[in-house]
C-alpha cells in the first residue's frame, strides 16, 4: 500500500504534518533535488503547514566528518534575524510602545552625538524596517583585517558613523536592501523599551515559542554544535549584528517558530504577523528597488518579509533570503494556504544560492497544488 504524507523525524513534542499534504516520495524527491544542486557541504531543512512539520538533513556537519546534521545541530539564520527585528517591532506596535512612522531621532541611545543625516526628512521605523530609508547596505570604511561575519560594526560605531556623515538620505522613494538600517532598528526599539534588545527578542519571539538554542551568544556546548562549510566563520558572540543577522538557531527551534507563522498559537500572535505580514510599499510605487531579486521579481516590502506576486504558474507568497558566515538560507511562505518552507546550507566551493532558492519556491507550489 502506497503511503501518503508526511513522516516527522524529530521533535515528537510537535504534531507531524497533515497526511494529505504531499506523497512522502515527493516530497524526498524535492529535498534532495535541493541538495544536489546548490552543491552544499551540509542542508537543514525545515516544512510545515497548520497542522506540523517535518524536517529533512543532508550531507555532512563539517567537510570530511561524514556526519549527518541533525535537529539540534547549531546554525546561523544569517538576515533572516530581520523577521525577528520585525515582529519585536511589531509587538510594540501593537503594545502601543511606539509607532511604525516614529523617527529614528528619537530613539538613539544615550551619548550619541546629534547627527545632521537624520535632521531633514525623517528617517522612520517603518523606512527601517522596509529597506527605503536611504541607508546603505553596510557601514562604509573598512572592516578590520580578519574579523569574524557579524561582529562589526557594533552599535557605538555605527552611531559614530551617522553623527560623522554627510550624506543625506531620501527616505520613502526607493529600496535598498541595508543590514546597517535593521541594526538601528534594533537599537532603537531597545531604546523605547529601556532594556536590551535579546530580552525584548526573548520576551516576544524565542520564550513564547521554547526555542531554548536560538541566541546571539553560543554557549561553548552550543558552539560544538555548529555546522561548517568551507571558510566558515567562527562561533563567537554575534550582538553587533543585533537586528539584521546575528542569531544562532536549529532545525528544533525554527520549525517551531515557522509553525507558529502559519499558525499562531493565540490571537495575539496572529495580530502580531498580520503587522509583519502586510505589504508596505508596491514595487511600482518606488523609484527604485534593489538588492531583493536574487529568488525571483520582488513586488512588495513588508516588515522585513518580500512578496512575490502570482504569476502564470505560482501563487503569491512571502520570502526572505540570508546568507553569511558560511551559510545560506531561505524561507518562502503562503499565509493563506498556511505552508512554509526553510532551507539552511552551509556553503561549500560552487555552492549555489539561487538553485535552493528555486527549489524551496518549487516545492511550496507543489505542496499548495496537494
Amino acid at each position: 500500500m502506497r503511503t501518503k504524507g508526511f513522516i516527522s523525524l524529530a521533535l515528537a513534542a510537535l504534531p507531524a504534518l497533515s497526511q494529505a499534504a504531499m506523497p512522502i516520495a515527493q516530497l524526498n524527491q524535492h529535498a534532495e533535488r535541493i541538495f544536489k544542486d546548490s552543491q552544499a557541504v551540509g542542508m537543514v531543512m525545515v516544512v510545515v503547514d497548520k497542522q506540523g512539520g517535518l524536517q529533512r538533513f543532508y550531507g555532512e556537519t563539517r567537510p570530511g566528518s561524514r556526519q549527518t546534521p541533525d535537529a539540534n545541530s547549531l546554525l546561523r539564520i544569517a538576515s533572516l534575524s530581520k523577521l525577528m527585528t520585525s515582529e519585536v517591532l511589531a509587538a510594540m506596535v501593537l503594545d502601543q510602545q511606539l509607532k511604525l512612522d516614529d523617527p529614528l531621532r528619537k530613539f538613539a541611545p544615550a551619548g550619541s552625538a546629534q547627527s545632521k543625516a537624520l535632521a531633514g526628512q525623517p528617517i522612520t521605523l517603518l523606512h527601517l524596517a522596509t529597506h527605503t530609508s536611504g541607508f546603505p547596505r553596510e557601514l562604509p570604511g573598512v572592516k578590520p583585517r580578519d574579523t569574524p561575519v557579524f561582529v562589526w560594526p557594533n552599535q557605538q560605531q555605527r552611531w559614530r558613523w551617522l553623527a560623522k556623515t554627510k550624506a543625506r538620505f531620501a527616505p520613502g522613494q526607493s529600496a535598498q536592501y541595508s543590514n546597517l538600517a535593521y541594526d538601528y532598528l534594533a537599537d532603537a526599539l531597545a531604546v523605547a523599551a529601556g532594556k536590551p534588545y535579546p530580552a525584548l527578542l526573548r520576551d516576544t519571539v524565542t520564550g513564547p515559542l521554547a526555542m531554548r538554542d536560538t541566541t546571539f551568544s553560543p554557549s561553548p556546548a552550543q558552539c560544538a554544535r555548529l555546522l561548517r562549510g568551507v571558510e566558515a566563520s567562527p562561533c563567537v558572540n554575534t550582538s553587533a549584528a543585533i537586528g539584521s543577522g546575528g542569531v544562532y538557531s536549529t532545525a528544533a527551534d525554527m520549525q517551531r517558530w515557522l509553525q507558529d507563522l502559519v499558525r499562531p498559537q493565540n490571537e495575539q500572535r496572529k495580530r502580531l504577523y498580520q503587522q509583519t505580514f502586510q505589504m508596505r510599499y508596491q514595487r511600482a510605487e518606488l523609484r527604485s528597488l534593489a538588492g531583493m531579486d536574487v529568488p525571483g521579481k520582488a513586488d512588495a516590502l513588508g516588515l522585513g518579509w518580500v512578496a512575490m506576486h502570482e504569476q502564470p504558474d505560482t501563487r503569491p507568497f512571502l520570502q526572505k533570503t540570508a546568507g553569511g558566515g558560511g551559510f545560506f538560507s531561505y524561507v518562502a511562505i503562503d499565509p493563506q494556504r498556511q505552508t512554509a518552507v526553510w532551507v539552511a546550507l552551509t556553503r561549500g566551493k560552487q555552492t549555489r544560492y539561487q538553485a535552493m532558492s528555486d527549489g524551496v519556491n518549487q516545492l511550496l507550489l507543489a505542496l499548495n497544488r496537494s
